[in-house]
């Protein structure tokens, strides 16, 4: 008997992206004897064809216990997650990264390229298990396979990624024989050594994949006139009305320059002023 799909909760999705990334707007379940997928359809405003989609699948013993079909374990091969790539993001022209990259989970691969319009596209991939030398019929046996297909005008590739190393993964095996992450790293044992200090690191303060916002422009002032040193009046005739003669008086410096004379003359006019002149 066909497992039929079924709507859940956008809260009971197995992975969430980033916060501050596409937000979900849907999650289709499917539970066959051997696995549960999951498609977690995100908001997607770009003009290549296509949904923007986190596909999930965990297989292991959660499964629906009366369902007689079995989910298909698709290897995760290069070859294959290309042709994957291509079907999803059709006209992309998606190209294969050469970099070996790690996020909270453990190594993915991605290919990137462009949509139609201003579009940028990732189609990423990732699968999650314990090494083979810890894995038998009988422990470590459970796996987790997702795949982000995501596009977006005016984006970045680094901003598209951010979504791969943001993502939360909430979902695990009941039993903890099927445990996909493996052991827990050991502690450091440098930690708590002498001789071992540890210093504060800055964090940034961008989130990651954030553009950081510019600072606002702050406009300069004008730069000041140069001082009248042939004796012009002032427009107001003020108490500087012969700005040669003010600049030498209170500014007898005259190796300071025109700039230094000019604001001695200032200074001095507003003392003038405040003495009622």
């Amino acid at each position: 008997m066909p497992t039929a799909a079924a709507m859940v909760p956008p809260e009971s999705a197995l992975v969430l992206p980033p916060p501050g990334g596409p937000a979900v707007l849907s999650v289709v379940e499917r539970r066959t004897s051997n696995a549960v997928e999951q498609d977690i359809n995100l908001h997607t405003s770009a003009a290549t064809p296509g949904q923007n989609v986190l596909r999930v699948q965990f297989f292991g013993p959660v499964g629906a216990s009366n369902a007689q079909e079995r989910t298909a374990y698709v290897p995760i091969r290069s070859s294959e997650m290309m042709r994957e790539a291509h079907r999803a993001i059709p006209g992309a022209a998606l190209r294969q990264t050469a970099d070996y990259l790690q996020n909270n989970y453990g190594p993915f691969s991605y290919a990137f390229g462009r949509g139609q319009g201003d579009d940028s596209c990732l189609y990423a991939w990732q699968q999650i298990r314990p090494p083979q030398h810890r894995r038998s019929p009988l422990r470590d046996y459970g796996t987790i396979q997702i795949r982000l297909r995501y596009c977006k005008t005016g984006a970045t590739q680094s901003e598209l990624l951010a979504a791969v190393y943001g993502y939360t993964i909430l979902g695990t095996f009941a039993d903890p024989d099927w445990n996909p992450y493996g052991e827990p790293p050991a502690v450091d044992p440098a930690l708590g050594r002498a001789g071992n200090p540890i210093y504060k690191q800055e964090r940034p303060l961008a989130a990651a994949g954030s553009p950081i916002q510019p600072v606002r422009a702050v406009r300069s002032a004008p730069e000041p006139e140069e001082v009248d040193q042939t004796g012009a009046a002032t427009a107001d005739g003020g108490p500087c009305r012969n700005r040669g003669s003010c600049s030498q008086r209170f500014a007898p410096n005259t190796s300071a320059g025109p700039v230094r004379q000019q604001r001695d003359c200032r200074s001095y006019a507003g003392l003038w002023s405040a003495a009622g002149k």
